[in-house]
């Protein structure tokens, strides 16, 4: 909170920001103070305050925008440059997941070897045994005939 907010001393929602006749109060005092918010946008706080109505501290950006922007789980995850491995992800090593998420291909790389080779040899295994038992049968069907 900076020292020039201005606090709505109002009621608030479960989520902190202030209502006024089931309003957010921040929409109204920008429309009050500067105008009609323009279709598609929605109203971003700059010093982050909830509870700020001050016009100077409100700004109409898209919903993409006031999300990246902010402290949430998805505006932090994307803001991160490079993955928990230190590979970066940006060119022919960025992976985008069909839902959207960002991989890096280095590591999905790595963990597809990891897998492949331990899948790998279980099925042999598996093999190896189908096999045993395979010869077993043939030996006892000769010695029956």
């Amino acid at each position: 909170m900076r020292s020039d907010c201005w606090l709505y001393l109002g009621p608030f929602n479960p989520q902190g920001y202030g209502i006024y006749c089931m309003k957010m109060a921040h929409r109204l005092a920008y429309e009050s103070f500067v105008g009609p918010i323009p279709d598609g946008l929605t109203i971003d706080h700059l010093c982050r305050t909830r509870h700020c109505i001050n016009p100077r501290h409100l700004e109409p950006v898209t919903n993409k925008e006031n999300v990246l922007r902010g402290e949430s789980l998805s505006a932090i995850n994307a803001k991160k440059t490079h993955c928990p491995k230190g590979h970066p992800y940006f060119g022919k090593n960025l992976l985008i997941r069909p839902a959207g998420s960002r991989s890096c291909r280095a590591c999905a790389a790595i963990c597809g070897k990891k897998y492949r080779k331990e899948n790998w040899s279980f099925i042999l295994a598996y093999l190896r045994e189908y096999k045993r038992e395979w010869r077993k049968r043939k030996r006892l069907e000769s010695v029956g005939n």
